[in-house]
């Protein structure tokens, strides 16, 4: 079987298994809808994530420890306070949903810079397809709780400057009905300006 047959194999078992989880899950999100308030923290979602994670189809890894955050922080750049808060709980996290990944500390520092990074504060945080579609983080030096998160597949669009707001983000909408939705709505915005 040649590359292409193989390919051809798996994108139509691959589309076949997911059409199904992806109506499965869009059932779970519907009836585990997440709903984002302005007051809405980190601690709030990793609460619901924790509870749910198991309708969710994450699956969480071990917490980092504080010596994987300070080695983090020593190697690439202090984490937003909510950043450490997640990887404290989980030191990334991966779903049934299109291999969607939140990226754990070591991988990310291993995997150094790119051409997608706009700037060299900026770092994977989460993937999917094993790294068919990246979503970054840009952290401001002057004040490390000041980032913005963004895609850059086409062109750069900002998402948010909230994790929350990112995790509730996929959590009530997965992959296509969440992250690119949302940012489909962002470029429709920022074009009609």
């Amino acid at each position: 079987m040649n590359f292409s047959n193989f390919f051809n194999f798996f994108k139509s078992k691959k589309e076949h298994n997911n059409n199904f989880k992806s109506n499965e899950n869009q059932e779970i999100r519907t009836k585990l809808h997440y709903e984002l308030t302005e007051t809405t923290s980190i601690n709030d979602v990793i609460n619901f994530i924790d509870k749910n994670k198991a309708k969710l189809g994450f699956e969480l890894n071990a917490k980092a420890t504080e010596n994987e955050i300070a080695n983090f922080e020593k190697n690439k750049i202090h984490l937003p306070d909510d950043l450490k808060i997640f990887y404290s709980f989980s030191n990334g996290l991966e779903t049934d949903e299109d291999l969607f990944r939140i990226i754990p500390l070591e991988e990310i520092t291993k995997n150094g810079d790119d051409e997608y990074l706009i700037n060299p504060t900026s770092f994977h945080i989460a993937e999917y397809l094993i790294y068919c579609e990246m979503w970054t983080i840009d952290i401001d030096l002057e004040n490390r709780n000041n980032y913005r998160i963004y895609n850059k597949s086409e062109e750069i669009v900002i998402l948010t400057n909230s994790f929350a707001e990112f995790l509730v983000r996929f959590i009530n909408g997965g992959i296509y009905d969440g992250l690119y939705k949302w940012q489909v709505e962002i470029r429709k915005d920022k074009n009609t300006e």
